[in-house]
């Protein structure tokens, strides 16, 4: 567990926010009732890019274990990787900026990852397909509006990491046209 989870967990630990022990609910909440040294938009972006880079990961295990070409299992692998690095970046870049990130995937991308785990074989690479592509677009628009954030290590963190962001997406819709 890195040091900024379980600081994370600490944090929500004695702050729980009323009636939502979400991970991203709790995150935020800590966030508003503390001084962070980045605007609410900045704060914002960096808690749900962690929670979506959990469920990239995530998926990409899934993918890397259960898709039924090379091309699903490589790209899951991909996924695996290079989440990792990104959820590392965005860590040390909440802890510098003061933001508490979730430690964990949020309820509402657990429920969208348990429907892909409850995929059957036959479906897995179509759904894994789906749903990724749909994490990547959202995304890439996140990472486009954070680039033109006022706060400066948020804004430059948006701008080198969105070439990655979107050859993410344009592998998936590559592979979606090749099945």
């Amino acid at each position: 567990m890195s040091v900024l989870a379980a600081a994370a967990i600490s944090a929500c630990a004695s702050s729980k926010p009323p009636e939502e022990p979400d991970s991203v609910a709790v995150a935020k909440h800590v966030n508003d009732a503390k001084s962070v040294a980045v605007s609410e938009p900045a704060a914002k972006f960096l808690v749900e890019m962690v929670d979506a880079r959990l469920m990239d990961f995530e998926e990409g295990q899934l993918a890397a274990r259960r898709g039924s070409t090379e091309a699903i299992r490589d790209y899951g692998r991909l996924m695996m990787r290079d989440q990792t690095r990104l959820l590392s970046r965005l860590e040390l870049l909440a802890l510098e900026v003061q933001v508490t990130v979730p430690a964990v995937i949020s309820d509402d991308k657990r429920d969208g990852l348990n429907d892909l785990i409850d995929s059957d074989s036959e479906h897995f690479d179509q759904n894994f397909i789906s749903s990724i592509r749909i994490d990547h677009k959202r995304d890439v628009g996140e990472f486009k509006k954070a680039t033109a954030f006022t706060d400066a290590a948020v804004a430059d963190f948006a701008r080198q990491e969105l070439p990655l962001i979107q050859s993410h997406l344009d592998g998936i819709n590559a592979i979606k046209k090749s099945h």
